[in-house]
C-alpha cells in the first residue's frame, strides 16, 4: 500500500487508537409516557355491599375491561424496567465519556 492509498484510512486510524470517547454517543432514554387508566366501576355495582345489580352485558364489558386493564399495567411494568435498563446504561455511557 503507497501513501496516496494511506491517507484515506488515517482520519479513521486517529480515531479508533487516540479518542475513543469522540465516537461515543450516549443515548438518553425516554419514561414511558402511556400509563394505563383504571376502568370506572359500573353504577350498578355497589362496592360496599359487594353486590351488582347490572345486566350480564354490562357486568361482562367491565371484566373485559379489567383484563385489558391489567394487560396494560404489565405492559407498562415491563417498558418501566426496561427504562431502569436503558437509563443505568445512559448513566455508565456519560460517566464514561468523562473519563
Amino acid at each position: 500500500m503507497g501513501k496516496s492509498q494511506m491517507r484515506p484510512f488515517m482520519p479513521v486510524l486517529f480515531l479508533m487508537f487516540f479518542s475513543q470517547n469522540a465516537l461515543a454517543y450516549c443515548y438518553e432514554p425516554s419514561a414511558p409516557y402511556n400509563k394505563p387508566q383504571k376502568p370506572y366501576v359500573p353504577f350498578c355495582v355497589n362496592e360496599w355491599a359487594g353486590t351488582h345489580s347490572c345486566d350480564d352485558w354490562e357486568i361482562n364489558n367491565y371484566y373485559a375491561e379489567l383484563e385489558t386493564y391489567n394487560y396494560e399495567v404489565q405492559s407498562y411494568i415491563n417498558q418501566l424496567n426496561n427504562y431502569i435498563e436503558e437509563a443505568v446504561e445512559y448513566a455508565k455511557c456519560e460517566a464514561a465519556s468523562l473519563e
